[in-house]
Formats: C-alpha cells, sequence, structure tokens
C-alpha cells in the first residue's frame, strides 16, 4: 500500500507472513494457523531488536495480490507485511512518517481488554 511504502522502501529485508490454514500431515483446518503466525512473528521481532535491527510489521498491503505475485497456494493466506533493517533518520521521512515515528508512543488501557467472568466486565487484577 502507498503508505507502507515509505517504510519499505528502505528495508534491508521484506518478509511476508503466511498462515497454513490447513494441516500438512491430515488437511484438517488449522484454526490456530493465525495465531501461531502471529506468535512467530513476535518473537521474530524480539530477536531482530535484540540484534539493533528495526521491525515495522504492516497489515496495509494486498494480500490477493501478494498471493498472485509469489504463487501462494490456496490454502495459506498471507497475513502481515514486516519491513526489517536499522534504524535510519527520521529525518529522511515524509512529514507525515516523521510525525509519526517520532511521536509518544500510547498504549490501550489495560481495563479495555482484560476481563474476567463475562466479555466487557474490567478483571479485578487490571487496578491491582
Amino acid at each position: 500500500m502507498e503508505f507502507n511504502a515509505g517504510w519499505a522502501k528502505e528495508a534491508a529485508a521484506l518478509v511476508l507472513a503466511v498462515s497454513s490454514l490447513k494441516f500438512h500431515a491430515n488437511g484438517t483446518p488449522n484454526r490456530n494457523a493465525f495465531y501461531d503466525t502471529g506468535a512467530a512473528s513476535a518473537l521474530l521481532s524480539v530477536e531482530a531488536t535484540h540484534r539493533g535491527l528495526a521491525v515495522h510489521q504492516m497489515a496495509g498491503f494486498d494480500p490477493a495480490k501478494a498471493k498472485q505475485v509469489f504463487g501462494i497456494p490456496e490454502d495459506w493466506e498471507p497475513i502481515a507485511a514486516m519491513a526489517i533493517g536499522y534504524p535510519g533518520d527520521p529525518g529522511a521521512l515524509s512529514e507525515k512518517l516523521r510525525d509519526r515515528e517520532i511521536a509518544p508512543r500510547t498504549r490501550k488501557p489495560l481495563s479495555e481488554f482484560v476481563m474476567s467472568g463475562r466479555w466487557g466486565h474490567t478483571s479485578a487484577i487490571v487496578s491491582r
């Protein structure tokens, strides 16, 4: 996608995270495919960061085009793209990307997604 091209054009490596929707051994559906791919991507990011690399994960890509360009089989699904490389100078980015890159990082409050009992009920452990 155009927005992510600013991150990707200077990356040392571009990675496409792809999930097998079926188990190879017996062809049954792999309901954990996306979870497993996310866990693998997270650990790849941790290791890359440990080695001094930056990882920019991107959901903004065209999965259908990726399947076509790379010949990805029907029972596999492109999940995310990642630009991996050594951190560059934020000044070399467009103003929009630079502002985003140097902005303070914020996280969603735990109270919005740590629940107990029923959906929508914030867990008591959040306030501890």
